[in-house]
């Protein structure tokens, strides 16, 4: 989510795509925290299929710019440590400020901070244990993307040995590390437990993985759809997506079971379709949304700070309005005074 406008709008639609997946999360959050809808009705569905889907669809889009755009070779020419620190340096800073802030206010955001767990978050190495150590919200993702950059070098060479082969067993593979969990084991915990079982590796990890695999097709071949074309073709895909059946009262009952991978499907095809969208001139709407896109990693783990800001004074719409404004600036001024100046020293 912290790759910069530049190098995404190099690749379709992609930026201003993670621009509307990090609105959609943030809109998610903070109407629930708001209490802005009813449990069950559609705009409540809605919310939740687009925020939590909003999150599975940065996973998959991850993988794919990540396996699209480093290969074997560059990370032969550059060196796996200097690799590890260009990634390290482009996940570390905003999560190191959002955990400090944290910690320094005592907002509860995750465990308390035990050495071991500010060990395992200085060294975003907990997703290897639990994404749930994470001391911010939100930052399982963080966890388990720490875990691919780190073994990305070994995927990278397998990738250029195995190919599309390769690709396709790894996404089928991990799938298939999924089922148990999905299908019957998150809901099968207790109550308490249920989401911190959702955000496991074996749930998740096939969503980067997935993104690999379309990664090797686009690079397969030169063809890229017309941005209006391509705009034609996801209307029916969020029209699937986001139709008020079935009706669910638990967000759960929506993340889980085969109703799970057919919205999983959906969104890997909205992805796909940006990724293989020809890049053109962008209008206001586009340079609004791959500024946004750019803003991406910072609103994710920014807007629950603004709503403890707001929320104590404002309540409702209004606060709910507060929130995300105010999540919008901090991230505006995240990406220009922290993600974009050590994004050029780690280039140096």
């Amino acid at each position: 989510m912290s790759a910069t406008a530049k190098a995404a709008g190099r690749l379709g639609l992609l930026d201003p795509l993670r621009g509307i997946l990090a609105l959609c999360v943030a809109v998610y959050h903070l109407s629930v925290w708001f209490d802005l809808t009813q449990s069950g009705s559609g705009q409540n569905m809605a919310f939740a299929k687009l925020g939590n889907y909003g999150v599975s669809a940065f996973f998959v889009l991850s993988g794919f710019l990540l396996f699209r755009t480093a290969s074997w070779s560059r990370i032969q020419a550059e060196g796996v440590p200097r690799f590890w620190l260009r990634r390290f340096l482009r996940l570390a800073p905003v999560f190191y400020l959002a955990c400090a802030l944290n910690i320094a206010f005592h907002l509860g955001m995750g465990p308390d901070p035990t050495p071991r767990f500010l060990l395992e978050n200085i060294t975003l190495t907990f997703g290897a244990f639990h994404p749930n150590h994470a001391l911010v919200t939100g930052g399982w993702y963080v966890g388990l993307v720490s875990l691919l950059y780190f073994v990305y070098p070994a995927l990278a060479w397998l990738r250029e040995k195995g190919g599309l082969w390769f690709l396709a067993a790894l996404a089928l593979g991990l799938w298939a590390w999924s089922l148990p969990s999905t299908l019957y084991g998150v809901m099968a915990e207790p109550r308490w437990n249920q989401f911190h079982t959702y955000v496991l590796g074996p749930n998740q990890l096939f969503l980067l993985a997935w993104g690999g695999l379309l990664a090797g097709l686009h690079a397969r071949t030169d063809l890229r759809l017309d941005p209006k074309v391509a705009l034609l073709l996801a209307l029916p895909l969020l029209w699937l997506l986001l139709r008020p059946t079935p009706q669910f009262f638990d967000h759960l009952t929506a993340l889980t079971g085969w109703l799970r991978y057919r919205y999983l499907l959906i969104v890997t095809l909205l992805v796909a379709l940006a990724a293989f969208t020809r890049a053109g001139e962008s209008g206001p709407v586009g340079r609004v949304l791959t500024h946004l896109g750019a803003w991406s990693y910072g609103l994710y783990l920014i807007h629950p700070f603004t709503m403890k800001l707001v929320e104590p004074h404002f309540v409702g719409r209004l606060g709910f309005s507060l929130a995300l404004g105010l999540a919008l600036v901090a991230a505006a001024a995240l990406h220009r005074w922290v993600e974009e100046p050590i994004g050029r020293w780690g280039k140096g």
